[in-house]
């Protein structure tokens, strides 16, 4: 059957039963009052009785539908952003949507369960909060009305508070004191009607058992019914009317014409000020509703609940013009109130207030643009500062956004709200490259990085982190503790004072010329980047690239316990004997390049290189590090093996800054070698840096090779600071150019404009500098497309890892991280560290009397499994 056959054989239902009603009522009402008239009528007795049982039928029908209908109301909680400010169309508007709350067809059965509520209370906080409440069936009407208002966010509603045993309660119910062809008055939406609202509940102290909720319930008036009303309200009016000739003014009025008969001023101006009130009521072209706004307060302190009850009722007379709203109840000579607190009615009260009901006290009419103040969230222009709102204007999540429940193809970044409820979400690692997150220390960037890394690590994947306090390492030891996760991790730890593992930056054991060479430019930028040496320092830059090839050079020529370290290059800069004895051994431009041009260079040349390796060999735990000639730790094999690495430099000194340089483009150009291997066998591997302005201190270029190359050898970064305005200029333009991922949260002036001109979408830098803690913006590479941004949540690792934080294994992983990269004494390292210099020239020595010949050729990397 067609829709409008359906609707007509629902309509015919409809004229039927309510005949059959009407029908059973006149046939009862005849029985009792005359009932020897049906005497020997047994017909129309059963009849009768029969139509009577159908309209019990159909109102037991009614009962239960409505019963079950207020058992299916749906609620959300609209929370404002910072620059909402909505118009008056964009109200009447949302007003309109809501309408369809109301069922056009079946609507007799569930009408009571039908209405909208607005819900106006407070939170833990005091804070303001506005609670939308619809019939199951009208979830999707909210939603297009909600379209209105493009910045208001959604959220599940929050759980009931309980409220204290002991507690004084008060509660009112607000109806129109007039009748309904006279209006209340347009408060309009500036200043904000809701501001006396939040005035009235600012100081109730959720924690000591303060509770309040405004309950304003709108039932939507279908179009015939609002025809009806329209006719009955001028029946009123005509009866109010004393006079014929006021009927004709106010019909001339609707009809749009025509100028009312003469009369007395006195009688002219009544007249007059009815016609207008009558005709803003019924003549307006706005949706009509039927009220039910209901008021409770309770507080364990005697007398709060009134006082607070007192003040929310003097906020509604904002409405008051020509009708207002008071408190439904019976006076008594001005000396009392019998009101919804009295026992015989505060159990009708309460049912109303829990369920939804709409059966007010009194039946009255308004029009959307009388109440349009109590038809939106909080806006721009209600001052009060105890109002809930989400901060930044930015649309919802995409709905691509996948819900992550620990898959191995998805990078975790937070959690988001909407009007389903809160998820962890996550990125396709597929098209998640380069990431960066941005934002104030101890806002959650870190711990949303710490997430990340972890669920990588435990999927399998390769990982590095480069966390130079140490802190974040401490975070995740426990959720790698577990079998087959913990026989993976190496750990680079500058706290350890008692034991170093060796890394040797100048190693070329078992490694390829492509790995090798990268090891230099490695040294160079990370030189460059401590020193901030650019374009201009062509002669440092030059002589640190020369020294650091020489001795690669001659690590190939000497076996692995003598490859020369880092420590050597002030001994061959500076050292003539020891410089002439290792020459022969490295390559013809480089020999060439110190034996024709290094001699004219003045003495002072040197000094930048060498103060800087004199001060890294002044602590003893970087010089164990460094110092060892065996290369126990290689982070190419770590990429190629699925290894995870924990790096922690130290923090604060040019020392620490120059280890952590070391490690970032080290791990940088040992990506970039991996071009040698073919796609196949390139294992996915990913790597943060933590204080990424650490390593940016120079003009090479490295950082923005991460952005743009290391995604080819199948390695992903991920850059996190405080701010963007640390970073380059060279930098900050790689970032925003290539970077898949971006996560900010709160900032400070100078990032936050950088940040919101990216983003874009009506960012502004005072909506991400207002970010509160743990709270972001986040914009994603969904399907090849760039996301506008969106809010998140950070999620903690005991709440994204629940019940896979093991501190009991901390002892088994660390007996794995010993036999991954073996540590040994620091004394015991440096105690040979300054006759290694010796012990290489009596090496080269030996070789020329005819001794052993030194290994050459790729050999087996000791340390790294």
């Amino acid at each position: 059957m067609s829709d409008p056959r359906r609707r007509e054989a629902a309509l015919l239902v409809a004229l039927v039963a309510a005949a059959i009603v009407m029908a059973a009522v006149s046939g009862a009402r005849r029985l009792l009052v005359r009932p020897a008239a049906l005497a020997g009528r047994p017909v129309a007795v059963g009849l009768v009785l029969a139509l009577a049982g159908i309209a019990i039928g159909l109102l037991a029908a009614r009962i239960v539908v409505t019963r079950r209908a207020l058992a299916r109301r749906v609620a959300v909680l609209a929370v404002p952003a910072d620059s909402f400010d909505p118009g008056q169309e964009a109200v009447i508007a949302f007003a309109s949507a809501l309408g369809r709350s109301r069922r056009a067809l079946r609507g007799f059965f569930d009408a009571p369960a039908s209405a909208v509520r607005l819900r106006l209370d407070a939170d833990e906080a005091g804070r303001l909060r506005y609670l939308i409440e619809v019939p199951g069936h009208a979830t999707a009407a909210l939603r297009v009305a909600l379209a209105a208002y493009g910045a208001v966010e959604l959220r599940p509603p929050p759980a009931p508070m309980p409220e204290p045993r002991r507690a004084e309660v008060a509660r009112a119910e607000l109806v129109l004191a007039r009748p309904s062809n006279e209006p209340l008055r347009r408060a309009g939406l500036d200043p904000d009607p809701l501001a006396g609202l939040a005035r009235a509940i600012d100081g109730l102290d959720a924690s000591a058992g303060d509770r309040v909720a405004v309950c304003v319930d709108l039932l939507p008036v279908a179009a015939g019914r609002r025809r009806r009303m329209r006719r009955r309200l001028l029946r009123e009016a005509g009866r109010r009317t004393s006079s014929p000739s006021a009927q004709d003014a106010l019909g001339a009025l609707l009809a749009g014409g025509g100028r009312p008969p003469a009369a007395d001023a006195p009688e002219l101006v009544a007249r007059r000020l009815d016609r207008h009130a009558l005709a803003g009521k019924v003549a307006a072209d706005e949706p009509l509703f039927e009220p039910q706004i209901l008021v409770r307060v309770a507080s364990p302190v005697d007398g709060r609940a009134r006082s607070r009850l007192a003040a929310i009722l003097a906020a509604f007379d904002a409405f008051a013009g020509e009708n207002h709203l008071r408190v439904s109840g019976l006076r008594l000579a001005g000396l009392a109130l019998l009101g919804s607190d009295l026992p015989w009615r505060r159990g009708r009260f309460e049912r109303r207030l829990a369920t939804g009901l709409f059966r007010p006290a009194r039946r009255r009419f308004v029009t959307a643009g009388e109440i349009a103040g109590l038809l939106k969230p909080a806006t721009v222009r209600c001052a009060p500062s105890n109002v809930l709102r989400a901060g930044a204007a930015v649309g919802p999540p995409p709905r691509r956004l996948a819900t992550f429940h620990g898959q191995a193809g998805l990078m975790p970044i937070g959690k988001v709200t909407d009007e389903d409820g809160e998820r962890v979400v996550g990125v396709p690692l597929a098209e998640t490259f380069f990431s960066y997150i941005a934002g104030r220390s101890r806002f959650g960037k870190t711990e949303t990085a710490l997430g990340q890394f972890v669920h990588l690590a435990r999927s399998g994947q390769g990982c590095f982190l480069l966390d130079p306090h140490h802190d974040g390492i401490e975070r995740v030891k426990p959720y790698l503790t577990e079998e087959g996760v913990r026989e993976r991790v190496v750990e680079i730890d500058l706290t350890d004072t008692r034991r170093q593992p060796a890394w040797n930056l100048l190693s070329a054991a078992g490694r390829s010329p492509a790995r090798v060479a990268g090891q230099v430019d490695a040294v160079v930028d990370a030189f460059a980047s401590v020193l901030r040496w650019d374009e201009l320092n062509t002669r440092a830059l030059n002589l640190t690239t020369q020294s650091v090839q020489a001795l690669v050079d001659l690590s190939r020529a000497l076996p692995p316990e003598l490859a020369p370290t880092i420590f050597e290059i002030p001994v061959l800069l500076s050292d003539d004997g020891w410089r002439a004895a290792v020459l022969p051994y490295v390559s013809p431009p480089v020999r060439h390049f110190f034996e024709d041009r290094f001699p004219l260079l003045p003495a002072e040349a040197i000094t930048p290189v060498t103060n800087l390796i004199d001060r890294l060999g002044a602590s003893p735990v970087a010089a164990a590090l460094l110092g060892n000639p065996r290369a126990g730790y290689d982070v190419r094999a770590a990429m190629d093996c699925g290894l995870i690495v924990l790096f922690c430099s130290g923090w604060g000194s040019t020392r620490d800054r120059l280890i952590a340089n070391f490690a970032a483009f080290d791990a940088l150009h040992a990506a970039h070698s991996r071009r040698e291997l073919a796609v196949g066998r390139r294992r996915s591997f990913s790597m943060w840096f933590d204080e990424a302005q650490i390593y940016d201190g120079g003009s090479s270029g490295t950082l923005t090779a991460l952005h743009e190359q290391i995604a080819k050898s199948g390695v992903r970064g991920t850059l996190i600071n405080q701010s963007p305005g640390r970073l380059s200029a060279a930098t900050i333009e790689a970032i925003l150019t290539n970077r898949s991922l971006l996560i900010t949260t709160g900032q400070d002036a100078k990032g936050a404009k950088l940040l919101a001109d990216e983003l874009g979408h009506g960012v502004t830098k005072e909506a991400i500098a207002g970010l509160s803690r743990y709270h972001s913006l986040a914009s994603v590479t969904l399907d090849g497309d760039i996301s506008p941004p969106f809010r998140l949540a950070g999620v903690a690792l005991e709440e994204l890892f629940p019940g896979q934080r093991r501190s009991e294994g901390l002892p088994a992983l660390e007996a794995a991280i010993a036999a991954n990269a073996p540590r040994f004494p620091v004394a015991r390292t440096l105690a040979r560290l300054h006759e290694h210099p010796r012990a290489i020239l009596g090496h080269l020595a030996d070789a020329r009397r005819g001794g052993p010949r030194p290994k050459t050729g790729r050999q087996k990397v000791e340390g790294l499994r």
